[in-house]
C-alpha cells in the first residue's frame, strides 16, 4: 500500500484520516504542520513529524518520492498547496466510499470529497477544493481551485463557482447563476441573482454585501 502524508494537524486533519482510511487505497505514514508546538503528538493515532524543514528534509532524501494531501479546512490552506507543488511533492484527491458521482465528473488535484455528497454528471470539480459532507452539486457545475463548499450546500445544475470561493453550511444556489472568485456566501444563505467578485452573500434571499 502507498504510503501518503497529510499537510495539517488539526480537526479537518480527522476527517481527511477518516476518508483515507475509508478508501483504503494509501497507507498515511505521518502529519506535518507550521505550527511546531504540535510536533511528537498525534491525530487519532497518526503522529505529527514537524513542519515545512522536515518534510523538506524527507524530500531530499534519495530516491524520495512524496505524495500528500493538505488537510486543512479553511480557505487559508492555496499557500501551502502551492509550496508542496513547487517542492516536487504530488497531491492527490481522496474521495470518501459513500460519495455518489454521476458520469463525467472530473475531480482535480488535492481535491477532497466528504462523505455522503453527491456530485451529478458533467461537472467539474477543480485543485485544492474540499466539497465537505452532505452536499449536493447537480449536473454541469463548475468549482474553481481553491474553494470550499461548506457542509449540506446544495448546488442547482450549471452553477458557475470560480476559485477561491466559500460557500458556508446549508448554503442554496439557484440554477445557471455565476458566483464571482473569492466570493463568500454565508451559511444557509440562498444566492439567486449572478455575484460580483469578492463579495460576501447573506439572507434568503441573498443580498449582496
Amino acid at each position: 500500500m502507498n504510503e501518503i502524508f497529510l499537510f495539517g494537524a488539526s480537526g479537518h486533519a480527522k476527517v481527511i484520516i477518516d476518508i483515507v482510511e475509508k478508501e483504503g487505497k494509501f497507507h498515511i505514514f505521518g502529519l506535518f504542520d507550521d505550527n511546531s508546538s504540535l510536533k511528537n503528538s498525534s491525530v487519532l493515532g497518526y503522529p505529527v513529524l514537524g513542519g515545512r524543514k522536515e518534510l523538506l528534509e524527507l524530500r531530499m532524501a534519495p530516491k524520495a518520492l512524496l505524495t500528500g494531501i493538505v488537510s486543512i479546512g479553511e480557505n487559508s490552506r492555496k499557500p501551502i498547496f502551492s509550496w508542496l507543488l513547487k517542492n516536487g511533492i504530488h497531491l492527490l484527491s481522496t474521495i470518501h466510499p459513500s460519495a455518489n458521482l454521476g458520469r463525467g465528473v472530473k475531480i482535480g488535484d488535492g481535491t477532497v470529497v466528504m462523505a455522503g455528497t453527491t456530485i451529478n454528471s458533467d461537472t467539474t470539480i477543480g485543485n485544492n477544493v474540499i466539497i465537505n459532507s452532505a452536499s449536493t452539486i447537480d449536473h454541469d457545475c463548475n468549482i474553481g481551485d481553491n474553494s470550499h463548499v461548506g457542509p449540506g450546500c446544495v448546488l442547482c445544475g450549471s452553477v458557475k463557482v470560480p476559485a477561491e470561493c466559500f460557500l458556508g453550511a446549508g448554503s442554496t444556489v439557484l440554477p445557471n447563476l455565476v458566483i464571482g472568485e473569492a466570493v463568500i456566501v454565508g451559511a444557509s444563505a440562498t444566492v439567486v441573482k449572478n455575484i460580483s467578485s469578492h463579495k460576501t452573500v447573506i439572507g434568503t434571499p441573498g443580498k449582496e454585501f
